[in-house]
């Protein structure tokens, strides 16, 4: 068994970490915590490790700008 754990010191985590989760499954899921987002991942597989972790960041990417965008016209 394969177990990564992310830890990201980000503005708004408990923000982000909700709108992360539908990517969320059994074996892969976020949450916010002390103002970071943690990103766990378990797994047999070092490839679904590397997919999941990959998946996490290109959504990461995507939110953050919009969140941005949003906290300027609120």
């Amino acid at each position: 068994m394969m177990f990564g754990r992310l830890r990201i010191e980000i503005d708004d985590a408990e923000i982000v970490a909700k709108a992360l989760k539908p990517d969320d499954l059994d074996w892969c899921y976020c949450y916010a915590e002390d103002g970071r987002l943690i990103i766990e991942v378990k797994t047999d597989k070092i490839g679904a490790l590397l997919n999941a972790i990959d998946d996490y960041f290109i959504n990461l990417k995507a939110v953050i700008p919009v969140l941005k965008v949003l906290k300027e016209y609120l």
